[in-house]
């Protein structure tokens, strides 16, 4: 139902073996009523409805990264994101530190009359998050093991179509090259696959049992003969 906007996206992973399939979290289980798969439970009676994540109500911009919670992998924000943002990793505000005001001596000592005057505060600079968070560029199609956390990637194919490194930054473009054509998916021609598949040194998104059935197609994506 996620694929179809009937419902958010599942917020974890689960290993199942050769793929991974998106699953969802205890917390959204628990909030919307269904089980890891995304299918509607039965209520429990006087249950109280919780308040997702503020990213999953268009508050803040999505986190960035993954981070391994052992039976499920949740999303947070990167080092990046939460200097940028006032955040910590699970998207929570943080107290800013107060601000220094520089004061200024008696206008005398400064050889003017009358008054006083401060210096004004520095401006805290706002940084800018990446290209993708902003809808300026597709969103990576892999994630990269970071030691503590999980980094959103470019594969090896969107590098090569979109002219960027792993990170999506433009790389020079090589002479004579050839503009390669994304998934179908990538498009809009079909819905987003629903698991992911390690890859060895990245992980690719991958169509789940279900999906192939349902439209088709193999786990890359491709039409199959019926």
């Amino acid at each position: 139902a996620w694929t179809r906007g009937e419902i958010e996206a599942p917020g974890a992973t689960k290993d199942m073996g050769g793929w991974t399939a998106r699953v969802y979290t205890a917390e959204q289980q628990a909030r919307l009523g269904v089980d890891e798969e995304g299918k509607k439970v039965a209520e429990a009676p006087r249950r109280v409805q919780a308040v997702g994540p503020a990213w999953t109500r268009g508050e803040i911009e999505a986190p960035g990264a993954t981070k391994d919670m052992g039976g499920w992998t949740a999303g947070v924000y990167t080092a990046e994101q939460q200097a940028r943002l006032g955040v910590d990793e699970e998207g929570k505000k943080v107290a800013e530190a107060p601000r220094r005001v520089q004061a200024v001596g008696p206008s005398w000592t400064l050889g003017l009359a009358g008054g006083k005057k401060v210096t004004e505060a520095p401006r805290r600079a706002q940084a800018v998050g990446p290209a993708w968070t902003r809808g300026e560029i597709e969103a990576p199609g892999a994630t990269k093991d970071m030691g503590g956390w999980t980094a959103r990637v470019y594969t090896a194919e969107q590098q090569a179509r979109l002219g960027v490194d792993e990170e999506g930054k433009k790389v020079a473009e090589s002479p004579r090259r050839v503009q390669a054509v994304g998934p179908a998916w990538t498009r809009g021609e079909i819905e987003a696959p629903g698991a992911t598949k390690d890859m060895g040194g990245w992980t690719a998104s991958v169509y789940t049992a279900e999906q192939q059935a349902r439209l088709g197609v193999d786990e890359g994506g491709k039409k199959v003969t019926e």
